[in-house]
């Protein structure tokens, strides 16, 4: 219901608005989906779900919202954070839902076909890029997002960091609130303006996926978000 009633929504409260405006970023397109999570569904309807409700919750704080790859249409990363600079935002957030390598599946049965799960990783995590030209906005954002998604009970993924020798991962950002530093991720380093990607969990983990696919862990995850950004000055108080 509230991906059919979104648009209008939008648009009702955009004259409203009192704050920069951000896009939010549909991770992936139907013909590249994503990751499949434990259950058999792609990581898109995911993506696309949490991206409503976080849409819906920015546009009831007056934030005026530019939706990015909502249909599933946009393959072109590149031109992702550029419709969203075109389109007036000035925060940019890439949602994503997470997984595994594939050496750390392992394959299961679920209503007679055999589907792939990893249990033993969970938790959320955000991702700057230092080639982003606003690199410290965008880790301040970075950092209360993961403040808020702590203090709102979520666990931090861990299972990106780079071991202590300093290989097979990626570098803390601040290893306290969840961010890695993730150079290369396109969206974030042909952004213009502040720009921060987040995996809002493990959906390859069987427990965490139902979370994931409820209304409550949605509404708890965009209102810790919201809080985030109005805590790093993107939301006026």
């Amino acid at each position: 219901m509230i991906r059919r009633l979104l648009p209008s929504l939008l648009t009702a409260l955009a004259g409203v608005a009192q704050a920069v405006p951000v896009a939010v970023d549909v991770g992936h397109y139907l013909e590249r989906p994503g990751a499949t999570s434990a259950y058999g569904i792609a990581e898109f309807e995911y993506n696309q779900s949490l991206s409503a409700v976080l849409a819906a919750r920015l546009a009831m704080d007056h934030v005026p919202v530019r939706l990015i790859g909502w249909r599933g249409e946009m393959a072109e990363l590149r031109e992702r954070p550029r419709q969203a600079e075109a389109a007036g935002a000035g925060f940019f957030l890439s949602i994503h839902h997470d997984s595994v390598q594939e050496s750390q599946l392992a394959p299961w049965q679920w209503r007679g076909r055999v589907m792939r799960h990893a249990d033993g990783f969970a938790g959320f995590s955000l991702y700057v890029s230092r080639l982003n030209p606003r690199l410290e906005q965008s880790l301040a954002c970075a950092r209360a997002m993961g403040a808020a998604l702590r203090e709102a009970g979520l666990p931090i993924a861990t299972h990106h960091a780079a071991t202590a020798s300093g290989s097979g991962g990626l570098e803390w950002a601040d290893e306290a609130q969840g961010v890695y530093y993730y150079d290369n991720l396109v969206v974030l380093k042909t952004a213009n303006v502040p720009a921060v990607l987040l995996e809002a969990g493990v959906i390859v983990n069987r427990d965490e996926e139902r979370q994931l696919a409820g209304a409550e862990r949605r509404t708890l995850t965009a209102a810790a978000v919201a809080r985030g950004l109005r805590n790093c000055g993107v939301i006026r108080r």
